[in-house]
């Protein structure tokens, strides 16, 4: 079998959900300050992909190459570990399921990834957008990522969340199984592409779509398109990653660790 089995997995999870809860606040505020630059990064490099192949090929062919950039972002993240809002739905979920930690931690978590996410964000999307900084096609991209997901109707923008953070934990689940940094890099590459070529409506990456294009003059969404699609992602980010993604996880990998005399998430104790 190539890389960790599923238990495995799921332990390695545990014990770093503990350990992530029990951070003070001041960590966790500056790693997903991180997160929030390294997401603005990838998409950095798609609008100025996306921009520059829109004058050989048709927008929408060069929106999906562009998407294979994405992945760097991803990358960043999960190499230099800082860390997404949505990473949070695996690992220290985990920990609250088999009772390691408690739900006050795990939404003080939250909170703090999600607001320095967005901070980091909005204060590099500000800085891309500034006159000079990128080529004119690059600010006309982001434009356009931030019109697609601001012209969704509700049922499409929600089912499109749930997808994404489906994807999001399953990027943290093949993370935590893989081996070596090789391995987390190409699995950030394809992730980040099956994340950005549908535009699927990720909570973080969405929200830093849409203000990459207002903060350049490029949509015509406005904060309360930003604020409308926040809310509805999140939503779907939730039922996409925490119940389709980590609960199915933990069933599999806990029946694995059950047929071996476990029962609470530990390895069973040998005689």
């Amino acid at each position: 079998m190539i890389g960790r089995t599923p238990h495995e997995i799921w332990e390695r999870s545990l014990a770093d959900g503990e350990a992530r809860s029990a951070r003070r606040t001041t960590v966790p505020a500056a790693t997903s300050l991180l997160g929030g630059f390294h997401v603005m990064l990838g998409l950095l490099a798609l609008v100025l992909t996306t921009g520059a192949l829109t004058s050989v090929m048709p927008p929408s062919a060069a929106h999906v190459v562009g998407s294979l950039t994405f992945g760097f972002g991803l990358a960043f993240i999960t190499i230099g570990r800082s860390e997404l809002f949505t990473e949070n739905f695996l690992i220290p979920v985990a920990a609250v399921l088999v009772g390691r930690t408690g739900k006050r931690s795990l939404i003080r978590l939250w909170g703090v990834a999600l607001v320095m996410n967005l901070a980091g964000m909005a204060l590099f999307a500000g800085i891309f957008a500034v006159d000079g900084v990128i080529e004119p096609a690059g600010r006309e991209a982001a434009g356009e990522l931030a019109d697609t997901l601001t012209e969704r109707r509700l049922l499409a923008a929600f089912l499109s969340a749930i997808l994404a953070g489906a994807l999001i934990t399953l990027f943290t689940w093949l993370a935590e199984a893989a081996e070596s940094d090789v391995t987390r890099l190409l699995i950030a590459l394809l992730i980040g592409f099956v994340l950005l070529a549908p535009s699927t409506n990720h909570a973080v990456v969405g929200s830093g779509e849409i203000m990459f294009g207002i903060f350049s003059g490029t949509t015509a969404a406005d904060g309360v398109d930003l604020v409308r699609n926040l809310g509805i992602a999140i939503a779907g980010n939730l039922v996409g990653g925490v119940v389709l993604v980590t609960f199915v996880r933990s069933v599999q990998a806990r029946d694995a660790m059950d047929s071996e005399g476990g029962s609470d998430g530990r390895r069973p104790r040998r005689p």
